[in-house]
C-alpha cells in the first residue's frame, strides 16, 4: 500500500494514458472508469458522473452530507450516487441515508487502472484511515478539472 495515494493516482493516470484507450482520457474520465467503475462509452457522461461522485465522496469524507443535500440538485445526485455499486458496500448510515459515513470495514477495491511502478494492481484492501486518505487523494486528483468546470460556468 503506497504512502502517497495522490502520487499513485498521478502515476496510474500516466500509465493508462500510454494505452490506446487512455490516450485522450481526462482525469475525471479516468476516475469514472477505474475508480468508480462507471461504464458509459461516452466521455461527457463519464466526466459528469465522476464529477458528481467526487462531490459526494468529499461530502461524506468531510462529514458535510447535509450541506451537500441542502441544494435540491445536490440531494438528487447524492441519493443516486450512494445507491451506486461503488458507494453501497462502503457506506453506513444508521437511521438516515442522508447522514452516511464511510464504514469501518471497507470491501476490496477492484480496479484495472491502478499501477505501482510497471505493475498493475487489481485488488486493494483499505483500513478506514487508509480509505479516507485515498478518498482525499481522489478529490485532490480531480480538483484541477473540477475547478476548471467551475470557472467555465462562472465565465459563461
Amino acid at each position: 500500500m503506497p504512502d502517497d495515494y495522490l502520487k499513485l493516482l498521478e502515476h496510474s493516470f500516466a500509465m493508462e494514458a500510454q494505452t490506446s484507450e487512455g490516450r485522450d482520457q481526462s482525469r475525471l474520465g479516468y476516475l469514472a472508469q477505474h475508480i468508480f467503475d462507471f461504464t458509459t462509452y461516452e466521455s461527457e457522461a463519464d466526466e459528469l458522473f465522476a464529477r458528481k461522485a467526487v462531490e459526494v465522496c468529499a461530502a461524506i469524507t468531510d462529514s458535510k452530507t447535509f450541506d451537500y443535500i441542502a441544494n435540491p440538485k445536490g440531494r438528487i445526485w447524492y441519493l443516486l450516487m450512494v445507491n451506486m455499486p461503488f458507494f453501497m458496500p462502503r457506506l453506513n448510515w444508521g437511521g438516515s441515508i442522508r447522514g452516511a459515513w464511510w464504514d469501518h470495514e471497507q470491501p476490496v477495491l477492484d480496479s484495472c487502472g491502478l499501477w505501482v511502478g510497471q505493475e498493475q494492481q487489481t485488488e486493494w484492501t483499505f483500513t478506514l484511515e487508509e480509505w479516507e486518505a485515498f478518498m482525499r487523494a481522489v478529490i485532490a486528483f480531480a480538483e484541477p478539472e473540477m475547478l476548471a468546470e467551475s470557472t467555465e460556468r462562472t465565465l459563461s
